[in-house]
């Protein structure tokens, strides 16, 4: 199936169902979740009646129909591919549009409200998580902007139980959602294979937007600094950074901006820096043969006996033995 073709295929599967055929056909049974009845949902709608077995199922809302209060054991994320829907989690209301999207964790409590014939609601059934830590720790080793990126999303979600990503309709995430549904809807060889990999991408990509988005956001009225800009400072002068120079940067009192370091991110300047100079260390060592104490050396460290204990504190294991795990060489 070609993306072109995409729009018009979906438009065919359209149907619409109430809540009261809910109920009779798929027969949920509930539990009392805050003293509210919740139904246990453990298949789509319309694609299957068998429970989910597959790691990823794409089904579409149902229009002209609002799904009751439910609540299912698999990650589920809504897509906007074309219109509006509305979705209410855990009490908060929450509209979405073209091209935005929303992840629901396990086990949480959430209704759907009713879509018109003009919007297409995608539905991913997720078994296997794509924002989980170990999923997410790929990326704490490329940059501090990113380990916080990634702690900020983890924390995000872990409060809330959702997580929401408004990229827009002119963002690729439309692309990559449509390239995924082409290859489930109509299934080739290495499809599993192929879907596995876009939703890497998809990830990836989202959690790009965040990092684009957070870096747009102002510390205070009174500055247009962001402590992305603070952090993307500190990746770039590794070497020879230090809270004066950086001060003097951004036109802050080396004191304040220390403050400012540990109130958004939890970490000092000293840490952060340090985090900075192991991660190159460490591609240093995956990428290159140089030896161990000129790599010291060129991330900014004059002691390598400091720089074996620092590397040991972050990894959790020796240069040497990071290099024969980790070498591409």
């Amino acid at each position: 199936m070609q993306r072109l073709e995409l729009e018009n295929y979906l438009d065919s599967l359209k149907f619409g169902i109430d809540e009261e055929k809910i109920l009779k056909e798929y027969k949920p049974t509930f539990k009392e979740v805050g003293g509210e009845q919740v139904y246990l949902f453990n298949k789509g709608f319309d694609i299957t009646d068998l429970p989910i077995e597959e790691n990823v199922s794409i089904s579409q809302q149902p229009h002209d129909s609002a799904i009751p209060l439910h609540m299912h054991d698999y990650i589920e994320m809504m897509f906007v591919y074309r219109g509006t829907c509305t979705v209410t989690v855990k009490g908060k209301k929450i509209d979405l549009k073209k091209g935005e999207l929303i992840l629901i964790n396990k086990e949480t409590p959430h209704s759907v409200g009713a879509t018109t014939k003009q919007d297409i609601v995608i539905n991913m059934i997720l078994k296997q998580d794509y924002l989980s830590p170990s999923f997410l720790s790929r990326f704490t080793q490329k940059s501090i902007i990113s380990q916080f990126m990634i702690e900020s999303l983890l924390s995000n979600r872990k409060q809330n139980h959702f997580l929401i990503f408004r990229p827009g309709e002119h963002n690729n995430v439309i692309e990559i959602m449509e390239n995924i549904m082409c290859e489930f809807f109509d299934r080739d060889f290495c499809s599993g294979e192929i879907i596995d990999s876009y939703l890497i991408v998809l990830f990836s990509t989202l959690i790009r937007y965040k990092n684009n988005l957070t870096s747009q956001e102002p510390l205070n009225q009174y500055d247009n600094s962001s402590l992305v800009d603070f952090l993307r400072y500190i990746e770039e002068n590794y070497k020879n950074c230090s809270l004066v120079k950086m001060g003097q940067t951004f036109g802050f009192n080396p004191n304040y901006l220390s403050t400012l370091l540990k109130k958004g991110t939890g970490k000092s300047f000293k840490e952060l820096l340090q985090i900075q100079r192991l991660n190159q260390a460490a591609l240093l060592l995956s990428n290159s043969d140089l030896p161990i104490p000129e790599i010291a050396e060129e991330v900014g460290y004059s002691s390598v006996t400091f720089f074996y204990k620092k590397f040991r504190e972050l990894y959790h294991d020796t240069p040497y033995s990071y290099r024969e795990k980790n070498s591409i060489l």
